[in-house]
């Protein structure tokens, strides 16, 4: 569970916090990568996660960085530089950069990126399977954003990870749209990946919270069927919750 919440969390807890910046195109990933603007690049590092992006010319040119970042990664901030880099490249979902993961680990670097690589090689396993849910564009509505769409593909998947870092970011953001906010309320009308398990109420808990957050009135009768008829005591009471705080 602790690697599985390492892998939630996107997160290397040594690297310096980066502002929630926006997904942007290839075309402006590539042309961001290919400036000399440090904090630019790990603002559009950041933003991949939940991108959607899967051009390889993207990666290819993130890889291209990081190769020239390597030999002069010896402080903290050209560390914390080519950390993000990796963990960038992991978001491909690409096998072939696994090697350069493995090279780094296994050559004369700073522990640090070696630790980063070991990390990096983990959620590079993970976007084997995200990456290729989040860039499918044949549900995608042209009415909405590319982040719209991306979410929206994370929310109807079978994956409870990508569900639950899909509902957090529509809290975050504040973003009730009617894509998301339509399926939300399906995704509770049929909760068929709901068990007795720690991972499945919690990715429901905040999908719950997701809806409810919009304070959409539509929407209430779905908290209060989850709050009343729910198999998950604990999803009940989250339910419930929500319903005090929101309505």
């Amino acid at each position: 569970m602790r690697t599985l919440l390492l892998i939630i969390g996107l997160s290397f807890s040594l690297l310096s916090p980066i502002a929630a910046a926006k997904p942007m195109n290839e075309v402006q990933y590539i042309e961001v990568f290919h400036s000399e603007d440090i904090q630019q690049q790990k603002d559009a590092l950041a933003s991949l996660v939940m991108a959607g992006i899967s051009d390889p010319k993207v990666y290819d040119k993130i890889e291209e960085n990081l190769q020239k970042s390597l030999p002069l990664a010896i402080d903290r901030h050209t560390i914390d530089y080519s950390a993000w880099l990796l963990k960038g490249l992991a978001y491909s979902g690409n096998e072939k950069y696994a090697a350069t993961f493995n090279a780094v680990i296994a050559g004369d670097y700073h522990s640090k990126l070696q630790k980063y690589a070991r990390k990096s090689l983990k959620i590079l396993d993970q976007y084997k399977v995200w990456a290729p849910i989040l860039s499918n564009k044949s549900l995608y509505d042209d009415k909405f954003s590319q982040a719209s769409n991306v979410l929206a593909n994370a929310l109807r998947s079978d994956v409870l990870e990508l569900k639950l870092n899909a509902a957090k970011r529509v809290i975050k953001g504040n973003l009730h749209n009617n894509q998301l906010l339509e399926i939300l309320n399906s995704e509770l009308r049929n909760p068929h990946l709901l068990k007795h398990e720690k991972l499945a109420i919690q990715a429901y808990a905040y999908i719950a919270k997701a809806l409810a957050s919009s304070e959409d009135e539509a929407y209430k009768a779905t908290i209060e069927e989850i709050a009343q008829s729910s198999s998950e005591k604990k999803l009940r009471k989250y339910a419930n919750k929500y319903i005090k705080s929101y309505y």
